[in-house]
């Protein structure tokens, strides 16, 4: 998935290898982790969306980094996935003006699933919360 001209979104197997003239990687995989009560695992925070996103506008207005593609990567565990792919489209929907459908059918480009977040009680979950859900709930 990619947002207009430098913004990326990709699921990798492994870090990427730095040295790419033209291109940065970053991942918050370790770096915003959700705190869980039972088996929820997200969505992350507000306020780790404020963070999410004061970092990737570092980075495209890092003079640096001005004429590189960035690449925000996350790996195979499925619920950082979620998580992961829930800050971009979070960026995308307050900075790029972008609605929660189109991010949503951006995100899910290239036969992605994503693992619906659920409620953070004990048991099994009754209702799932989809990115679209959040993707709205960020837009209000």
């Amino acid at each position: 998935m990619h947002f207009p001209d430098r913004l990326y979104f990709a699921i990798r197997c492994q870090k990427p290898k730095s040295g790419a003239a033209n291109t940065h990687y970053f991942c918050i995989d370790d770096e915003l982790v959700y705190e869980n009560f039972y088996a929820d695992f997200g969505p992350l925070s507000l306020a780790m969306v404020y963070r999410y996103c004061c970092k990737l506008n570092k980075k495209l207005q890092s003079f640096s980094l001005i004429k590189k593609k960035i690449i925000h990567y996350t790996g195979f565990d499925q619920k950082k996935q979620a998580n992961a792919a829930f800050l971009i489209g979070s960026y995308a929907i307050i900075y790029l003006r972008q609605s929660p459908e189109d991010v949503y059918r951006l995100i899910l480009a290239g036969s992605i699933s994503y693992l619906p977040f659920r409620d953070a009680s004990f048991g099994t979950c009754s209702f799932h919360l989809t990115l679209l859900d959040c993707f709205h709930a960020i837009n209000k």
